[in-house]
């Protein structure tokens, strides 16, 4: 497994990676997308029963309008495709939603972003 490099929310870094990789990968607290329900376990396959912490998500593209930075984020179903994990299970998190997305191991060179004191929201 690649190591996981947190870059804090550098737009241009972003759309680097969506077109170099097919996606980027967002990492960022649950408490910062207020329609992420509360109290979830940890989602890591190997049966953690800690709660969940960290929600990771896909990102395809984003825009720049008016400087505010948008992101489309990756759905199935109409809902955004999203990992929840408890602290220690993060890096397998990014892992285990590329390959949900691609089929294909997460490539060295993608990061995980957060973008710190930013709350998500999505329509």
């Amino acid at each position: 497994m690649t190591e996981r490099t947190l870059t804090h929310g550098a737009p241009t870094a972003l759309t680097d990676d969506i077109r170099d990789h097919g996606y980027a990968i967002l990492q960022t607290r649950i408490e910062r997308i207020p329609k992420l329900i509360r109290g979830l376990p940890c989602q890591e396959p190997d049966g953690c029963t800690k709660p969940a912490t960290l929600a990771t998500l896909a990102i395809e593209e984003t825009t720049d309008d008016d400087d505010v930075l948008g992101l489309y984020l990756a759905k199935e179903n109409g809902l955004p495709l999203c990992i929840v994990t408890c602290d220690d299970h993060r890096s397998e998190a990014s892992h285990d939603l590329y390959r949900e997305l691609t089929g294909r191991e997460r490539p060295d060179g993608i990061r995980a972003f957060d973008m710190p004191g930013q709350h998500l929201s999505w329509h």
